[in-house]
């Protein structure tokens, strides 16, 4: 009897936090449900800064904490900026330091993807994990732009050892560049577009995209949903989606359009991007029906053909070299194939399997970590390690994965920094502050004597000074008590600030709403953007993204006095200003 093994698979999805709209709540609690249960390891990135905000617990969304992974990013998370690309990169770079052993392949994909699991791992089955692969549905419209041809962002798959260099590249430092600068070159920029600059990173360390085709020429990894692809797409060949794919691509119509052991499908949205949760629910009826295993014993499942992704050089309205650059001048500067490697020959040995290069500790070790092992050094040797712990005040957790495995410290969880061939792996926990009741509370009253320590994630109740019989529910969160003390002041409130004119160039700017008292400081986006005192730049380029503003009630009458500050924190004006109040649920706030 021949045992199967099956290739372990690691998906990370990047998305916005916190979850607002019950839309997408339902679309998350789906891919948890259906294929995200299939996975050997599902991780969600979310920005650290409003993971700490806003704690799983406040998402209404059952055992979410075990797939959330918070990741450290310089650039906010707001719907209206989306610089995915950072969180993208430093989502890698975490997965290289902490999962590198654990999976065989690396994959991303969108939110509302659909991922066939069964059949991404009889595909895989085929490959080696220890070669540097790089798999999904192949774009090719900036081959002629940029000199780039990159794998679409709803569904990429890298191999261990293509996320192994690729981490150690990233390891090495990422420049900041602005927006529009050296494009789709390996550096950190603002910006949603993960999926070429992914590409470009990679063909710079001469890893492309390979040919994920089947043998009939049908795409394995589909853009969109089957209804879409089957019966509405239509051929234009300057669209991003044909352009350069030539006859290849033009065979991709209709039924021609997708292979019958597909491996992802995407775009699962009707009507104004709504969630089209039934679509989702069919697939995984239909694809649930069959085992892994036995698509490996009855199934004719095709292996790949372990070349490089597919193209007609005569049909290519320009020249391509052997590496497959764009023969055009005005690519001298653009992204080239194994260009880090050749413009850094002292790194280059790092990049192979077996190498015995040395590692870069980090800076700054991560919150709350020291060690006496290698409080000086600034480089570990191939072998060696430093051991780490948590400072006084703080407390070692480690993941829901990890649990689940029964790791402990001392009992197969890494707790040390480790160096092999250039390769950094990190300790496989964090710590977290500890809350301390206080000497004295102005508003509340804890139940604990003055000391009392909690962890975080710990919720207790505590009580109104003013008035005993209103109780509280809060938790600790990084070292602060988090609670809805406001209902100890007095009724809370919703003011909305309604703006008009020429400074707010936003339509989700025409109207802030802030929730608390009547008379405080409070922020909210940068409504100033485009005004008379910043024509030529916006706020969130300089990393501002929130805008003071001070509303007042003066004492005896029912209106409001508004002054607002642009970026920079010059005053501007307000035109038509009109300001309302309704009493509301006072918000959660730390303390």
């Amino acid at each position: 009897q021949i045992e199967i093994r099956k290739p372990r698979i690691y998906v990370g999805i990047p998305t916005n936090w916190p979850i607002t709209k019950e839309n997408t709540k339902k679309n998350l609690r789906s891919l948890i449900d259906t294929w995200g249960s299939k996975v050997d390891i599902l991780r969600i990135y979310v920005h650290h800064k409003q993971l700490e905000k806003f704690p799983a617990s406040t998402s209404g969304i059952d055992g979410i904490e075990k797939y959330l992974e918070s990741i450290p990013m310089k650039r906010t998370d707001k719907l209206s900026h989306r610089n995915i690309w950072e969180k993208m990169w430093r989502s890698w770079l975490r997965a290289s330091q902490l999962y590198l052993d654990d999976a065989d392949w690396f994959m991303k994909a969108d939110i509302d993807s659909f991922l066939v699991v069964d059949n991404i791992r009889a595909f895989l089955s085929h490959l080696d994990p220890n070669d540097p692969h790089y798999l999904g549905h192949t774009l090719m419209h900036e081959w002629d732009k940029f000199n780039l041809v990159f794998n679409s962002g709803v569904g990429y798959i890298l191999s261990r050892e293509t996320l192994r260099r690729y981490g150690y590249r990233l390891s090495l430092g990422m420049t900041e560049v602005g927006i529009q600068e050296k494009k789709y070159q390996c550096y950190d920029r603002g910006g949603p577009l993960e999926d070429p600059n992914t590409g470009g990173c990679l063909r710079e360390l001469n890893i492309l995209p390979g040919d994920t085709l089947d043998n009939e020429g049908r795409q394995r990894f589909n853009l969109f949903r089957p209804r879409d692809l089957l019966f509405r797409m239509t051929y234009k060949p300057e669209d991003w989606y044909w352009k350069n794919k030539m006859s290849i691509g033009k065979k991709q119509l209709g039924f021609g359009c997708c292979s019958s052991l597909p491996l992802v499908w995407h775009n699962f949205k009707s009507g104004k991007g709504v969630f089209d949760e039934h679509a989702f629910q069919e697939l995984d009826y239909v694809f649930a029906s069959q085992s892994y295993e036995s698509r490996l014993a009855g199934f004719n499942v095709e292996a790949p053909s372990g070349t490089l992704y597919q193209f007609r050089e005569d049909e290519l309205s320009f020249k391509v070299d052997a590496d497959r650059n764009a023969l055009l001048d005005k690519h001298k500067e653009d992204v080239k194939v194994g260009r880090y490697i050749r413009d850094h020959p002292e790194t280059a040995e790092c990049f192979k399997s077996g190498s015995t290069c040395s590692c870069t500790l980090p800076i700054e070790l991560p919150t709350g970590m020291t060690s006496t092992d290698c409080e000086n050094e600034q480089t570990l040797g191939h072998g060696t390690s430093c051991r780490m712990t948590c400072k006084p005040g703080y407390r070692m957790e480690i993941s829901a994965h990890d649990q689940q495995k029964g790791f402990s410290p001392g009992n197969g969880l890494r707790t040390s920094f480790k160096c092999e061939g250039g390769h950094l792996h990190h300790p496989r926990f964090t710590c977290n502050a500890i809350c301390t009741v206080p000497e004295e509370q102005t508003t509340i009253v804890f139940h604990e004597k003055a000391g009392y320590e909690y962890s975080h994630g710990d919720k207790l109740e505590v009580r109104c000074k003013k008035d005993p019989f209103i109780s509280i529910e809060t938790r600790c969160s990084h070292g602060k008590f988090r609670g809805k003390i406001g209902r100890c002041l007095g009724p809370c409130f919703s003011i909305s600030l309604s703006l008009k004119g020429s400074e707010y160039q936003m339509e989700d700017w025409a109207t802030i709403t802030h929730i608390g008292q009547k008379s405080e400081e409070f922020f909210v986006e940068s409504v100033a953007t485009g005004s008379s005192r910043d024509t030529s730049n916006n706020c969130h380029i300089y990393n501002i993204d929130t805008q003071l503003i001070l509303v007042t009630q003066p004492e005896g009458l029912e209106k409001y006095d508004v002054t607002a500050l642009s970026c920079g924190n010059q005053e501007i004006s307000i035109k038509d200003k009109q300001i309302s109040s309704a009493e509301v649920e006072c918000p959660e706030i730390p303390f």
